[in-house]
C-alpha cells in the first residue's frame, strides 16, 4: 500500500505538469484526486500494520512485557476490540474518500450539470457513511481512554 501510494503522488506530479490543448481545471482536479487516494492508501499501510502488530502481541508472543517492547501506549493493543474499532474507523475513512473522489470526478468534467437521478446515485454513499459512522459510535467496540464507562448504579446495593 505504500508503494501505491507513492504511485499515486508520482501520478499527481504527472498531472501537475502535464500541458495540453484541455483546461487546467480538469488537470488540476486529477491530480488533486490522485492526492487524496494515496493519502487514503497511506492511512490504509499505516492501519494494516497496527493490525498486523495487535495480531502479533495478541495472539503470537502475549507473554512479552510492555516494558520489554517499550512502544508507546497508543501502539499498545490490549484488546481484539481495539483492533475492530480500527478498521470500522477506517472503513468510514475509505468510504468518504471514495465519495470525494466521485464527486470531484462528477464535477470536474466540462458539463458539470448532474441530473435528479445521477445527484440521488451520489447522495447514497455519504448518506451510507454518515449511518455507518453513527453505528460505529453507538457500538464501540473498545471505548476510548479517558471516557468513562458506562456502569451500572451501585448505590442502591450499599444500603441496608
Amino acid at each position: 500500500m505504500f508503494f501505491l501510494g507513492i504511485v499515486n503522488i508520482y501520478a499527481a506530479f504527472l498531472y501537475g505538469f502535464q500541458t495540453s490543448g484541455q483546461s487546467e481545471r480538469i488537470f488540476g482536479s486529477a491530480a488533486i484526486i490522485s492526492v487524496i487516494e494515496s493519502l487514503d492508501r497511506f492511512l490504509i499501510a499505516i492501519v494494516l500494520l497496527y493490525f498486523a502488530y495487535g495480531v502479533y502481541t495478541l495472539f503470537i508472543h502475549p507473554e512479552e512485557s510492555e516494558e520489554a517492547l517499550a512502544l508507546p501506549a497508543w501502539l499498545r493493543v490490549r484488546q481484539i476490540g481495539q483492533l475492530k474499532q480500527v478498521v470500522a474507523e477506517l472503513i468510514v475513512v475509505i468510504l468518504f474518500v471514495l465519495f470525494l473522489r466521485q464527486a470531484l470526478q462528477s464535477f470536474s468534467g466540462p458539463d458539470a450539470s448532474l441530473t435528479w437521478n445521477e445527484i440521488a446515485t451520489l447522495a447514497v454513499l455519504p448518506v451510507s457513511t454518515v449511518l455507518l459512522a453513527l453505528a460505529l459510535k453507538l457500538v464501540e467496540f473498545h471505548p476510548k481512554s479517558g471516557r468513562p464507562l458506562l456502569r451500572p448504579d451501585t448505590s442502591a446495593k450499599d444500603e441496608p
